[in-house]
C-alpha cells in the first residue's frame, strides 16, 4: 500500500480528461476557476479538451500521455479527472504502472474513473480517491459537507475516522467487518471481473454506486457479483446512491433498488448497509480506494475509514 503526500495549502493540480469529451467546456472552465480561488495553481493536460470518435477526450494515445506526464512532473501535486463517462478501461494495458508507483500523487475521480482507480491500486498499491471532479461538482454550487470532507480527506494529516453524512445510513445485515476498502462504479467494477486489472477482494470492504441504471440491470451486476463468488469472500459491502432519475426509457416494471440490494446481501458473510451518501449525487463523499476500513452495523450504521498516513 503506497499513500501519496498529503495536499498542500497552495497546491499545483493538474486537470485530466481520462474518459469522456466536455459536454459543456464553460463548465471546465468555472471548475478550474473554482480550484483558482482556493489559491491552487491548475495545470491543463494538453489533451484534456480534445474530442475523439464522439465519446472520447482523444485518442488512447493522447489520454494516456496526459496521465504519464502529471505523474512524472515533479510540480504536479494532485491529479484530478475532470469528469467520466466512458474510456479509462481502454487504456489499462497502455500505461506505465512502474512510472506511477516511482511518483505516487493525489488521484481523485469517481464513475468511470474506477476501472483507472482499482488498476492503479492493483499494479502499484497506490491509493486513489473516490470524489468530486472540476467538471462536475465544482462547476455548480458544491454541497457544503462534501466540500468540507473532500479538502479535509486530501489535506489532514490526522485520521479520517467516522463518516459522517447528512443523510441516513440503514443497516441491511448485521455484524463487523475490517477490510480494504474497494469498489467503486458498479457497472465499471463488474466489467473488470475475471481481468488482471481486478484487485484482491477477498476479505475486502466494497462500496458501490450506479446512475441511470434500471433495478433489473442493477440486479443482474449484483447477480454477476455472487456468481463470480465475490459476495461470499468480501468482509462487508456499503451500498451508495443509485441514482436513478436519467434511465433510458423502458417498458420493464420498476423495482425498488433496495429491495434487489436485501436479497443479494443473503450470501455475504459480513455487514451490509445502503444509503452511503457515495455515487452521482450533489451530497457526495470521497472515499479513499485502497485504504483499510470498518465496518459495524447493529442499532446503528458506521463506517470508519483508517488513517490516511502521509
Amino acid at each position: 500500500m503506497i499513500y501519496p503526500k498529503h495536499l498542500p495549502r497552495k497546491a499545483v493540480i493538474g486537470v485530466i480528461s481520462p474518459a469522456s469529451p466536455q459536454r459543456d467546456p464553460r463548465r471546465l472552465d468555472r471548475g478550474i476557476a473554482y480550484l483558482e480561488k482556493l489559491g491552487h495553481h491548475v495545470v491543463l493536460g494538453a489533451n484534456a479538451r480534445k474530442t475523439y470518435g464522439g465519446y472520447l477526450a482523444g485518442t488512447d494515445e493522447e489520454r494516456v500521455a496526459d496521465i504519464h506526464n502529471m505523474f512524472a512532473d515533479k510540480q504536479i501535486d494532485a491529479i484530478f479527472c475532470a469528469r467520466g463517462g466512458y474510456g479509462t478501461s481502454r487504456l489499462l494495458t497502455l500505461l506505465n504502472y512502474g512510472l506511477i508507483k516511482r511518483n505516487p500523487k493525489i488521484f481523485v475521480g469517481f464513475s468511470d474513473t474506477t476501472a483507472l482507480q482499482l488498476a492503479i491500486y492493483k499494479r502499484t498499491g497506490l491509493v486513489t480517491f473516490l470524489g468530486a471532479m472540476p467538471s462536475v461538482d465544482m462547476a455548480d454550487t458544491y454541497d457544503p459537507q462534501s466540500e468540507e470532507q473532500f479538502w479535509r480527506i486530501l489535506s489532514s494529516t490526522r485520521s479520517v475516522g467516522t463518516i459522517r453524512q447528512s443523510l441516513p445510513m440503514e443497516g441491511v445485515k448485521v455484524g463487523t467487518a475490517e477490510g480494504t476498502l474497494l469498489g467503486g462504479n458498479l457497472s465499471v467494477f463488474t466489467r473488470l471481473i475475471g481481468t488482471p486489472y481486478m484487485p484482491q477482494l477477498k476479505g475486502s470492504i466494497l462500496a458501490f454506486e450506479d446512475v441511470g441504471e434500471e433495478t433489473y440491470r442493477v440486479d443482474r451486476m449484483l447477480m454477476h457479483c455472487e456468481l463470480a463468488g465475490i459476495m461470499s469472500k468480501v468482509a462487508g459491502i456499503a451500498y451508495g446512491q443509485f441514482t436513478q432519475s436519467s434511465q433510458r426509457a423502458s417498458h420493464t416494471p420498476h423495482r425498488n433498488v433496495a429491495d434487489v440490494i436485501t436479497e443479494r446481501s443473503l450470501l455475504v458473510n459480513g455487514p451490509v448497509i445502503s444509503g452511503l451518501m457515495f455515487g452521482h449525487e450533489a451530497k457526495k463523499l470521497t472515499l479513499p480506494i485502497g485504504a483499510p476500513a470498518r465496518m459495524s452495523v447493529a442499532r446503528s450504521c458506521r463506517l470508519t475509514l483508517g488513517k490516511i498516513v502521509w
